[in-house]
């Protein structure tokens, strides 16, 4: 996968997970300390001219990262690695599950939310959800090399496993039963964002413990689901035992 993001690429670096730097001339003053960066990592640069870096990425940019996807991990290891980071930091996790959440630009506006207010990680579903791809990295500005991102076939039996580990199960909605200022994050929560139009599913409400809403101010109960994980990982962050 190719990444053209200076932001993404710079953390992909950070990461260990670049292959291969390709460069062209001339480079900006941010593009040069990439590549110092780089080479300290000792990272394999190569030269190219315009013709070769639009071969590669179908448009014309002065620096391309080939770069390796973060491994696939499964749900034991991924739940578990959220309850010990956690443990560490004295506080329960939060997992954001996305439910046919379709739209790339939202899922990576989620990541970055939730990787900047400390949420452990995101479960998606492996059919219509949008996939962890390149402009997902680049719109969470590198956050998804970072977040876990665990993606499952059937998301009903993540909610399962979820229960067995201690996790309290909530989806978001204009409807919800318990106000966002009133929710207590003192235990294991997971909560499911669903697709802006249709909501989260009927099925997968039915194997939650409750819900959530953010009130509005007015007669208004639009909200952007990016927005609304940012407001909940902002509540997140803030809570106090």
């Amino acid at each position: 996968m190719f990444i053209t993001s200076k932001n993404a690429i710079t953390e992909a670096i950070n990461k260990d997970l670049v292959k291969i730097l390709y460069i062209k001339s001339p480079l900006s003053k941010r593009e040069k300390e990439i590549i110092k960066l780089a080479e300290r990592k000792k990272i394999k640069i190569k030269i190219v001219d315009k013709k070769e870096i639009e071969s590669i990425i179908g448009k014309v940019y002065s620096i391309v990262a080939e770069v390796e996807e973060n491994a696939e991990i499964g749900i034991d290891s991924f739940l578990d690695k959220a309850l010990n980071k956690d443990l560490k930091e004295k506080r329960k996790p939060l997992i954001f599950i996305l439910d046919s959440i379709t739209d790339v630009h939202n899922l990576g506006a989620i990541v970055r939310n939730a990787y900047f207010f400390g949420v452990a990680g995101i479960i998606i579903p492996k059919d219509n959800s949008a996939k962890v791809n390149e402009k997902v990295y680049e719109v969470s500005q590198g956050a998804a090399y970072h977040l876990p991102i665990l993606t499952e076939t059937n998301l009903n039996k993540a909610l399962g496993k979820m229960k067995d580990k201690g996790f309290w199960i909530y989806y978001a909605s204009e409807k919800g039963e318990i106000s966002l200022e009133n929710f207590r994050f003192d235990y294991p929560t997971a909560i499911i964002l669903g697709n802006e139009h249709i909501g989260v599913r009927e099925t997968i409400k039915k194997n939650s413990d409750g819900s959530v809403v953010i009130n509005s101010l007015n007669d208004f109960d639009s909200l952007n689901v990016s927005s609304a994980s940012a407001i909940i990982s902002y509540a997140y962050s803030i809570f106090k035992n």
